[in-house]
């Protein structure tokens, strides 16, 4: 075995009055790398902040951390950051959260001190290992481009970038491909494996055992805040993925009769972003009752698709859109009154002290938070579909102790509390364990059967449910087809 780099002894993590981990011992070792899978809410995320530094032992925790970065074991954390990396869907959430205007290269230069902002201009070799981190994970085009401007894929490319870049000890990975295309997720693994190959041990935290690199060769099992199993890495992921399915999830509650066939999203035109031509073309109409995934690459305009049907883009100089019946100068409030969300930018505004029933019920009003004293009626329905969605233990908890996944169960009850007219779903199911995520998909398909019309955006084949019939792809902002999904040919 390697030298030891970070060890945990019996070691317990505390926060917000829960117990996140218990009794967790385990090696981080050079020249070792570690798949760890788990649940919703297992520590995942909490295990990889406690090998960097980020999260602290328990004061009362019989076991102890040690750091062994210079060949002497110490308890302090100081100099850990530096050398340890992290890529994960919270880091990128930061930006968003905060409308940080951060443009590409300087989130890879920023690498090097581990702040939000490159503490200054870099020595010329520091410089070159920015521009071949973009070069390596196609960003070179990208690099003036802000992280609130680039896509959720790019994004999390340029996270990757920044963190490779300095030449870290190890690397750990907390979901690190979500949100990402084919071609996007094959860079990643592929600058991952290699640098696991020269020697450097990863830790991947992921619920895609397909997404962990052929160079981790040792895996774990999280349950409940413990490790419950390690071994090597195909014993441990069998066993992963044979875990009992759960019970039956509980009936939906029914949605409005509503007539099918009419217009509900009409558009005809380009949207222009900041004065940049966008999407170019357009030419759809959703009728009620119809289901259609939107598909495409990274920075294809999926998500500023998205937008534009809710108000938040608006088409160019001879476009024209009709949203609802709402008129072409519709608001976006009175969009979001009558349209259900599930993003990942949403995902990231919702950082508050607020409790899960108080998210579920914050899509009454569409806002982030409560502004008014919820009625009987609306706090039953929040609890009907935080049930639905296998989160009515979460009623209570503050979202500021849930996990990724956790945090995106809520978000599912919040889009559905108002019974809205059309659900939109922008990479819904990212951040869900294989279960949960096979149980958010039979949910999405049973309220794609009973009538909700639907606009999934995705890049895995696989999360398309059987019941959306059409597709629109987009490829460099422009539309390459939008017809039926015939039957047996469903795109990768």
């Amino acid at each position: 075995m390697g030298a030891p780099l970070v060890t945990l002894d019996d070691v317990d993590v505390r926060l917000w009055g829960r117990a996140l981990l218990r009794g967790v011992s385990f090696s981080l070792r050079e020249g070792e790398s570690w798949a760890v899978f788990g649940g919703n809410g297992a520590g995942k995320s909490t295990l990889l902040r406690l090998l960097r530094g980020e999260a602290w032992p328990h004061p009362a925790s019989r076991g102890r951390r040690l750091f062994h970065l210079d060949g002497q074991p110490t308890e302090s954390p100081i100099g850990a950051r530096d050398r340890i990396a992290l890529v994960s869907a919270e880091a990128q959430d930061a930006y968003l959260r905060r409308d940080w205007a951060v443009p590409v290269e300087d989130v890879v230069r920023s690498g090097f001190t581990d702040g939000v902002w490159p503490g200054g201009p870099l020595p010329a070799d520091g410089e070159r290992r920015v521009d071949a981190a973009l070069g390596s994970l196609g960003l070179g085009g990208l690099r003036r481009r802000t992280m609130v401007e680039v896509s959720t894929g790019e994004a999390r490319r340029a996270l990757l970038a920044r963190a490779l870049a300095p030449g870290p000890r190890a690397l750990l990975l907390d979901e690190f491909v979500n949100g990402l295309d084919a071609d996007s997720r094959a860079w990643m693994l592929d600058a991952v494996s290699a640098l696991a190959r020269r020697g450097t041990p990863t830790v991947l935290a992921t619920h895609r055992p397909e997404e962990v690199v052929p160079e981790a060769s040792h895996a774990a099992i999280l349950e409940g805040g413990r490790i419950v199993r390690t071994g090597p890495r195909g014993e441990v992921e069998a066993a992963w993925r044979s875990l009992p399915a759960r019970s039956a999830p509980p009936p939906l509650p029914p949605p409005a009769r509503r007539a099918p066939g009419a217009p509900l999203f009409e558009v005809r035109g380009d949207v222009l972003v900041d004065g940049r031509r966008v999407l170019r073309g357009l030419d759809w109409t959703l009728r009620r009752g119809e289901n259609w995934a939107v598909r495409g690459p990274n920075g294809a305009g999926k998500s500023t698709f998205l937008r534009l049907l809710l108000g938040e883009e608006h088409l160019a100089p001879g476009g024209r859109i009709q949203r609802l019946d709402l008129g072409p100068g519709a608001d976006v409030r009175e969009v979001r009154a009558r349209v259900g969300l599930v993003a990942p930018d949403l995902q990231a505004r919702h950082r508050g002290d607020a409790t899960g029933l108080e998210v579920a019920l914050s899509g009454f009003s569409g806002s982030i938070g409560l502004g008014e004293d919820p009625t009987a009626a609306e706090r039953a329905a929040a609890a009907d579909w935080l049930a639905a969605f296998g989160a009515a233990h979460l009623a209570s908890r503050s979202i500021l102790a849930l996990s990724y996944g956790e945090m995106r169960r809520l978000l599912f009850a919040r889009a559905l509390v108002t019974d809205p007219e059309v659900l939109l779903l922008d990479e819904p199911f990212n951040g869900l364990e294989p279960q949960a995520r096979a149980e958010a998909m039979d949910l999405v398909d049973r309220l794609c059967r009973a009538g909700r019309t639907t606009v999934l955006v995705t890049h895995h084949g696989d999360e398309v449910v059987p019941s959306i019939r059409n597709e629109l792809r987009l490829r460099d902002g422009q539309v390459e087809w939008a017809s039926p999904i015939p039957d047996g040919t469903r795109q990768p």
